[in-house]
């Protein structure tokens, strides 16, 4: 069905008119986005009215968006105030263009113009002393605050997820973003899509990068960028790398971490490669049998302290087998083995609900497996974090929890860099 906001061709144009529809049809929502944005200009907030992509005064019924060229975006304006907006996602804002903006609209009489821009990052070279810019990250924090008083802040923030999913996938939304992270939603009634998954994945990743947690804990080159294009089959996934004197290296050719989101669960896993090499493989496959059960031992109780028993996650070691019959193929799976880390250990699978028992054989299994292999076997340890009722990825902090899944592996991690 198509949205109410998608009269417009450009994605630009539809994400102004559902911002300005959305401040037209609510009182309350528009006194709040200008004691927000645009705090003590208007005099008298009565008889406040909004234009959009037209002049205060004249009337304009055309839908062509060349003819509307030329014009602001939008204006709130009373009788003698005007507030001129401009958005921009793809562009950027030009002074000249806001210049033409404010001379148009003192011509029509206004004596006290304010100007406003709204993007998706701010300009510092484009400056004027009544205009100010604001992100649509901002737009969208201020928005999802709202959503508990407003039905039209509840539509804004519904609509601008959905255009994001669709500019990101087109690739005509490729740095930056409109929305901010609030938490993986995926349940029964908003389920799990490709789309929406591309795009929490994308703000996940990047509010992750913006903690220096991983960088000064790990030494995870923060600076770096992840995966490229990400393929519409499968678990979606993101990656970061860890600093490293190798230049022009693959992220497959040494240790690094790994986000994984699907339509049950996100992870976040230390993962291992088949192709490491140099000292990072030495050290991986030298362990004894006795050091490696030490480390995962500490990383299982690492996970039970930082999360104890809680049924909204699973920490797991996973090993497996992939082959691609081409690069944009989905993986044939020749071979996968998944356990629970914390059953090979008493100490912590006797506090499971319901209680399990110590079983140690599969770790030692792994252990075998991955030092005999002949094959492109794959390791993981880390954590899975299930949407289900304990689900501790439902919040803004979804980025803590992924940072402290990885946090938990530092052991081996420390091993296979020492």
């Amino acid at each position: 069905m198509r949205n109410i906001f998608d009269q417009y061709n450009q994605p630009e144009n539809k994400l102004t008119h559902s911002l300005i529809s959305c401040l037209n049809e609510e009182k309350y929502l528009l006194k709040s986005f200008l004691d927000n944005f645009c705090l003590n200009f208007f005099k008298n907030n009565k008889n406040i009215r909004i234009e959009q992509q037209s002049i205060p005064g004249e009337i304009n019924i055309s839908y062509d968006e060349n003819q509307r060229k030329g014009l602001p975006d939008s204006c709130i304006y009373s009788e003698d105030q005007c507030l001129i907006i401009e958005c921009k996602v793809s562009s950027s804002l030009s002074k000249d263009q806001l210049v033409r903006h404010q001379k148009t609209i003192e011509r029509r009489g206004f004596s006290d113009i304010r100007g406003l821009g709204i993007v998706v990052d701010l300009s510092p070279n484009v400056r004027l002393d009544n205009w100010s810019q604001i992100t649509w990250n901002q737009i969208y924090s201020w928005a999802y605050k709202e959503t508990s008083k407003s039905k039209w802040a509840r539509i804004l923030i519904d609509y601008f997820n959905v255009l994001e999913s669709k500019m990101v996938e087109e690739e005509y939304l490729k740095e930056g973003s409109l929305t901010e992270f609030t938490g993986i939603h995926f349940n029964d009634e908003n389920p799990y899509s490709y789309r929406e998954g591309k795009r929490q994945l994308k703000l996940l990743t990047n509010k992750i990068k913006k903690d220096r947690i991983l960088e000064d804990e790990l030494n995870i080159d923060l600076s770096k960028e992840g995966r490229g294009g990400i393929k519409k089959v499968g678990t979606l996934w993101d990656y970061l790398v860890f600093h490293s004197d190798i230049v022009n290296k693959s992220f497959t050719d040494e240790p690094h971490l790994t986000i994984g989101l699907g339509d049950k669960f996100i992870e976040g896993d230390l993962t291992i490669p088949y192709k490491i090499k140099g000292k990072t493989k030495k050290n991986f496959t030298s362990l004894s049998w006795e050091d490696f059960k030490k480390i995962i031992h500490k990383i299982a109780h690492n996970y039970n302290n930082t999360f104890g028993i809680s049924e909204g996650f699973k920490p797991q070691i996973v090993l497996a087998q992939r082959r691609y019959p081409s690069q944009s193929s989905p993986a044939i799976n020749d071979a996968r083995l998944e356990m629970d880390i914390r059953t090979a250990f008493d100490d912590i699978s006797s506090k499971l609900k319901p209680k399990q028992k110590k079983q140690e054989e599969w770790l030692r299994l792994v252990y075998e497996i991955n030092n005999n292999k002949k094959s492109n076997l794959q390791f993981q340890v880390g954590a899975r974090f299930y949407y289900n009722d304990h689900s501790l990825v439902q919040n803004k902090d979804a980025d803590q929890v992924l940072c402290k899944s990885f946090l938990a592996c530092k052991p081996l991690i420390e091993q296979l860099f020492k």
